[in-house]
């Protein structure tokens, strides 16, 4: 009995080792499709940028060759002076998208109850809009004589014209406005799977609200917190749109001095310099974040 039970398992493992021999091909056939979709959109332009960034520059055209001259100019004086504003700009504003976003992911996902998706819904019913409108409206906003300063002068926060459009301000605005809802979203989604019996315990040991948060509920977080991060401080680097609306002429970020580069002066090696850089930049900050969530284990209820 147990031969032919065996014979039998044997029989079993030799059909689904061909049968997986047999669908191998086309495995790896799908599997080269997003492969191939990375290499082309993705790592040939990347590559590309990184051999012009060492290039000498001609206009309109480039010539191949090693010199760190670009990175020199991109370092140095207005380059230099934009670069750092960015990544303060980058930095400051996911702060402050961290600062509202946080709570109230905390109080969707821990306090709204049936509300819950109504809430998430409101949140992200700005996306169903042209992110480019949805900036231009800040134009009128915030112009002189616009909503906004009626608002602050009838509630005394305020006394004469409103003089926010052209500054960074507009710009920090603008920022923490569009990218706040896909702060939101992760940070919910780690605070809603924190179970409720670890708060209570918490609470049942003798913890203040303030310790709870800072040992049970912040840690548990690190995830949406790196994830928040990611998905706005990264795109904020490379912002061109805002800067452009509503900072004017004070609010230059790397992304409009790149486009400057490639589209009005056609200089591609600084152009691809600058970019290097910001890619840096980049890559120094998910690096950071991989810190931060390195030993996470998920607890779920």
């Amino acid at each position: 009995m147990s031969t032919g039970a065996d014979h039998h398992a044997a029989g079993l493992r030799a059909g689904r080792s061909r049968e997986r021999r047999i669908r191998q091909p086309g495995d790896q056939l799908f599997a080269a499709v997003p492969a191939v979709w990375l290499f082309v959109f993705f790592l040939a332009p990347l590559a590309f940028t990184v051999v012009f960034s060492f290039g000498h520059s001609t206009f309109g055209d480039i010539e191949l060759g090693f010199t760190l001259d670009n990175y020199r100019q991109a370092l140095s004086g207005f380059y230099s002076a934009t670069f750092l504003r960015t990544i303060r700009f980058a930095l400051t504003g996911c702060v402050l998208c961290l600062a509202a976003a946080f709570p109230t992911a905390y109080f969707i996902a821990r306090r709204a109850g049936r509300l819950r998706t109504i809430a998430l819904v409101v949140v992200l019913i700005p996306y169903f809009t042209s992110f480019l409108i949805r900036v231009m409206s800040w134009q009128i906003l915030l112009a002189r004589g616009g909503p906004v300063e009626a608002a602050m002068n009838a509630l005394y926060l305020h006394s004469g014209p409103l003089d926010v459009l052209d500054t960074q301000t507009a710009v920090f605005i603008g920022m923490v406005y569009a990218y706040l809802p896909i702060a939101i979203v992760p940070l919910y989604v780690v605070l809603a799977r924190i179970p409720p019996a670890l708060i209570e315990a918490s609470r049942d040991l003798g913890a203040s609200r303030w310790q709870t948060f800072r040992h049970i509920v912040l840690p548990l977080a690190r995830p949406g917190l790196a994830t928040a991060v990611l998905l706005t401080a990264v795109p904020m680097l490379g912002e061109l749109v805002i800067p452009s609306l509503l900072g004017g002429d004070r609010g230059v970020l790397m992304g409009q001095a790149i486009s400057s580069q490639y589209v009005d002066a056609q200089n591609y090696a600084l152009g691809s310099a600058m970019a290097v850089l910001v890619l840096l930049a980049i890559a120094v900050m998910v690096g950071l974040l991989a810190r931060l969530t390195k030993g996470f284990t998920e607890v779920s209820a």
